[in-house]
């Protein structure tokens, strides 16, 4: 990389080091003339890059759900390629997706300085640099495309669940209840401490759907995929069911 700073990237050759018959037009000094150019342009885009991400800032989507077994994980689009490449790489040799191509990928870019020495800037005449860059960004274009338009099909044939209305009512009804204390101690850490849902669903508005007879049911009973039954017994699993059916929101 030194190399490549200190020789290719230097429009002429540096006046401590220029011979004595060599002309003196179209050269410059890389220090400060040729870096201080590259960092107006660098901070310019920088600047621009900011400002559209203030005016065009990034919409949030639906609240993760842990039991959401629809969900099709996707990474950002800047690794779309990588994530399609492994795709196309069985199992058993993961490993020639995950170190081998991307080690030669990062070899080549570390040699390329030595690899194409010529003094010409022309891109038609670092034939090495350009075609080498050429087809990289094709393929990873092609990957990212193929990776975009499978993502798609995927969400076409297993479309995602609607997002759960959100709650304006967050009132805890009677918090200081008995039944209110067994919660905390055994139905807390799945259904939330606020009754908001984490791995079980919400319990907000419980009471408008069910009676304390039928949650008391549900407690006794489970509920699937992932609620067991009897998590509260006897008197304790009557006093939930009462106090969850206190759970009425306007």
């Amino acid at each position: 990389m030194a190399d490549h700073s200190g020789k290719e990237r230097i429009p002429g050759v540096p006046r401590y080091r220029r011979p004595k018959d060599m002309p003196t037009s179209g050269t410059e000094p890389f220090f400060p003339n040729f870096l201080l150019k590259e960092w107006i342009v660098g901070s310019v885009i920088l600047v621009a890059f900011i400002l559209w991400i203030i005016f065009n800032p990034v919409e949030l989507t639906a609240v993760a759900d842990p039991a959401d077994t629809s969900f099709i994980p996707v990474p950002d689009w800047y690794f779309l390629f990588l994530y399609q490449l492994l795709k196309y790489i069985p199992g058993e040799i993961i490993w020639l997706g995950t170190v081998v191509i991307p080690g030669i990928a990062f070899t080549l870019l570390l040699l390329a300085p030595w690899l194409d020495r010529r003094k010409a800037r022309h891109p038609m005449k670092r034939p090495i640099a350009t075609w080498g860059m050429v087809i990289a960004m094709v393929f990873m274009g092609w990957l990212t495309y193929e990776a975009r338009m499978q993502h798609e099909e995927a969400l076409a044939k297993n479309p995602p669940k609607p997002a759960a209305p959100q709650v304006k009512d967050t009132a805890i009804v009677d918090p200081n209840d008995p039944g209110a204390k067994i919660f905390a101690q055994n139905c807390a850490a799945c259904h939330g401490a606020e009754l908001k849902g984490q791995v079980g669903p919400s319990l907000l508005g419980v009471g408008n759907k069910y009676t304390a007879e039928q949650i008391q049911g549900i407690i006794k009973s489970g509920k699937p995929p992932i609620m067991p039954a009897n998590v509260v017994q006897g008197d304790d699993a009557v006093k939930v069911a009462q106090w969850l059916a206190k759970q009425k929101q306007k």
